[in-house]
């Protein structure tokens, strides 16, 4: 199992992706290099490269490496990280899935996760023959497996049974494949999914006994055989199946060794665990973070117990501080506000007795004859009045320049102040008109009846027969409406 900590090999893995190489270089050289034994474990797991679906590789990634420093070597545990993490994810193309497997050496103890991924690709690239039932059955023996915790009946026992049902109902002796499948007790579905016979639970259902009690009844008897061939002869059906389990087994898939790995540095508990490592080790962990993640980080490291308890006396201090030491700045407000308010009521009583001096004083050429009395407020003067101070200028056709002199000896006299006078009362408007009152039902039937009673145009005596009905109405609005009912 591959160690979680950050070697000084996996660093320079992570830092340095391995080139992709072609697959068939890598094959015969894989192939060329390991022992037979080797080679014979590591079939059973490998990929088939024709069963899978060819895609364009991905581009790969600028390498750091520089210019004559040589790749470095290669470890087991870097080749189970790589393979733990690219085969364990969907998204990889099944090309490169396979061009890994031929270019990596397979690890010995491969994780469970690995193993999972490896079944459910070489599943995908072959969904329905006698291969994916050997897939089926192994991916069933693992412990805890998505698909086998479902109600009944899982996805992965609907997948058996349907890939089971179509070798036999598909084969072109069915009694032959039949008897192979579900034939007591050496069949290999019917040993599947009988778990007193040692099968597997995950396999077992009720419509899955059925279904191998029907296929082995059916060994001889050609109606029974129509019908079956009718049931599970349908291929598509039977990779649907296929789908749906492949659906729920890659949903369920885990993190990966790598992911829990680069969780654990610049993930939530990225902070415990930079904090307890050494500086060798937080030198590596900056080279996979990367500096701006690095540096986000160490900034959380700071905030240790020791400042958290020295920014708690800091606050302390200075409430301490603030209580002891008066604050000066309510008293400098409340005296200036004093001083403004002072200063308000200085300069309303200038005002006030300019006022009334300017009232009783000179208003203007129009009151010269009034010195010593104060002017009529009621009565503004008047631009039509006779000012006896006028003087009157005859203009020439051509202006004499020595004319202009006399022009400069003229009296210049104050401007004449407004008089403030008491606005007129408002008058009342006789002919204000009344607010429209919407007619209600009542009074629209009330007026209809009292014009049947003293017809069209007697409108004062229907007013005042129905004074309780018509309140606020004139005989005008009686008139009115009636013509409106009328139209």
């Amino acid at each position: 199992m591959a160690e979680l900590s950050p070697s000084s090999s996996a660093t320079k893995r992570f830092t340095s992706p391995v080139p992709t190489p072609h697959p068939a270089a890598c094959s015969s050289r894989a192939s060329s290099k390991t022992s037979p034994s080797r080679r014979a474990g590591a079939s059973a797991t490998q990929l088939n490269p024709s069963s899978l679906r060819s895609r364009p590789l991905p581009a790969p990634p600028p390498s750091r490496i520089r210019p004559g420093e040589k790749m470095p070597r290669l470890t087991p545990a870097d080749a189970t990280l790589i393979l733990d993490h690219a085969l364990g994810d969907p998204s990889v193309p099944a090309a490169a899935a396979h061009a890994l497997l031929a270019a990596l050496p397979f690890p010995s103890d491969p994780t469970p996760r690995l193993r999972r991924a490896v079944l459910l690709r070489r599943l995908a690239a072959d969904p329905v023959s006698a291969s994916a039932l050997d897939s089926l059955h192994l991916l069933a023996s693992f412990p805890s497996s998505p698909s086998s915790a479902s109600p009944s009946p899982s996805p992965i026992a609907a997948a058996h049974i349907a890939v089971a049902g179509y070798l036999a109902a598909s084969a072109p002796d069915f009694d032959a494949a039949a008897a192979a499948l579900f034939a007591r007790p050496d069949g290999r579905a019917r040993r599947a999914v009988e778990v007193e016979e040692g099968g597997s639970s995950a396999l077992a259902s009720d419509e899955a006994v059925a279904a191998v009690d029907q296929f082995e009844a059916a060994v001889g008897n050609s109606f029974s055989q129509a019908v079956l061939r009718g049931l599970w002869g349908d291929r598509a059906a039977a990779e649907e199946r296929v789908r749906e389990l492949l659906a729920t087994e890659w949903a369920a898939m885990g993190p990966s060794l790598l992911e829990v790995a680069a969780e654990r540095i610049v993930g939530d508990g990225a902070v415990e665990a930079w904090r307890g490592a050494d500086e060798p080790t937080r030198a590596k962990f900056r080279l996979l973070a990367g500096e701006g993640k690095a540096r986000e980080i160490r900034g959380k490291l700071i905030s240790t117990p020791e400042v958290s308890k020295v920014v708690d006396a800091l606050k302390t201090s200075c409430a301490e501080l603030h209580s002891v030491v008066d604050d000066p700045l309510p008293a400098a407000k409340a005296s200036a506000d004093e001083v403004l308010a002072t200063r308000m009521d200085r300069a309303v009583n200038i005002n006030a007795e300019s006022g009334q001096s300017a009232a009783c004083g000179a208003a203007g050429p129009s009151t010269l004859n009034e010195k010593n009395n104060c002017p009529n407020k009621a009565t503004p003067p008047s631009l039509m009045d006779w000012n006896p101070t006028a003087r009157t200028f005859q203009w020439e056709e051509s202006p004499d320049p020595e004319c202009s002199e006399p022009a400069l000896r003229r009296p210049h006299l104050p401007s004449p102040r407004r008089i403030p006078v008491s606005p007129l009362p408002p008058a009342d408007n006789k002919n204000k008109r009344r607010k429209a009152r919407k007619w209600c039902l009542l009074e629209e039937e009330t007026l209809r009846k009292g014009v049947e009673l003293y017809g069209s145009g007697n409108w004062k005596d229907i007013l005042s027969n129905n004074p309780d009905v018509f309140i606020g109405r004139t005989p005008v609005d009686l008139k009115d409406k009636w013509r409106n009912m009328m139209r």
